[in-house]
């Protein structure tokens, strides 16, 4: 019993380490360089068990080819306008080509230091084609940071993936920062255009203010002309019915007529302090003495 028992963990052992020694069992995200005798043979990109010569006939090199991200270092650098900024820049890679990778820089530390040395030489470059205020204004038509970061982006690219075996799958601005004697100097300009935008506004309110104005007096000035004519209309319809009163109590009642015209013209000449010295048998004193004749 005990023989059949120490076989069978000898055959379980035998089995294990055979497994160790020819099988490559490769993980998802991950590519694998099999080197044989030395000498990269083969690449491993499906995951799964793979069949391998063992030590020291073949060896095989890992690499994890899932999206890393690298923030590089605080960089200066200058804008075309010769103000100095300092950036701090992401970049988002992964290992495309493992061969190339391991024949070129080897580890991930390796790749990174490399990719950060492409990305601030060529930002160097890019950025020294754009002014301060593509980077940092107040003006959403003067910033062009994603312009400048697709630039950078599309000039590494190409360079990482045939150099390093790497894909740069973006890149971007993290974070921007100023020396000591440029913050006056952003400050100034900010304010300068801050000043633009408050004049500009000052100006379109004066304008639409005396718009405003000319329409109010344009307007007042019709209703004037529209109440002046209304009353005129008024006032001679009201004169032409008044005519037409008197005309037809003149037709009517013309002795009448006569001794109340008469009264209406006492009333509008003689008052309590009025003296007068007149004939009482002519018109219109004679209605005080009821002698009034009949015109003759």
């Amino acid at each position: 019993m005990q023989f059949w028992l120490r076989l069978l963990l000898a055959i379980l052992l035998l089995g294990l380490v055979s497994y160790k020694a020819f099988i490559l069992p490769l993980p998802e995200g991950f590519k694998a360089v099999i080197a044989h005798l030395g000498k990269p043979d083969r690449i491993i990109e499906t995951p799964g068990a793979h069949l391998k010569w063992p030590w020291p006939v073949d060896n095989f090199y890992l690499f994890d080819c899932r999206n890393r991200i690298y923030n590089t270092r605080f960089t200066q650098t200058l804008t075309r306008d010769k103000k100095a900024i300092i950036l701090l820049t992401y970049i988002v890679w992964r290992v495309q080509q493992p061969l190339t990778f391991l024949q070129s820089v080897g580890t991930m530390t390796n790749a990174e230091d490399k990719i950060e040395g492409l990305v601030s030489s060529s930002k160097n470059n890019v950025l020294g084609n754009y002014d301060l205020a593509n980077l940092v204004s107040t003006d959403p038509a003067q910033l062009k940071l994603a312009e400048i970061e697709s630039q950078i982006l599309e000039s590494v690219r190409e360079k990482a993936r045939e150099s390093f075996g790497v894909e740069i799958v973006s890149l971007g601005v993290k974070r921007l920062a100023y020396p000591e004697n440029n913050i006056k100097a952003i400050f100034s300009q900010m304010r300068a255009e801050r000043g633009q935008y408050a004049a500009k506004y000052r100006a379109e309110g004066r304008m639409e203010a005396a718009i405003i104005l000319s329409e109010t007096d344009l307007e007042i000035a019709r209703i004037n002309a529209e109440a002046v004519k209304t009353s005129a209309e008024i006032k001679g319809k009201a004169d032409r019915e008044a005519a037409e009163i008197y005309a037809e109590a003149h037709k009517k009642g013309r002795e009448f007529y006569k001794f109340s015209r008469s009264l209406e013209a006492l009333e509008k000449m003689v008052n309590e302090n009025a003296v007068f010295i007149l004939r009482s048998d002519q018109a219109p004193f004679d209605a005080l003495n009821g002698n009034q004749n009949d015109g003759n």
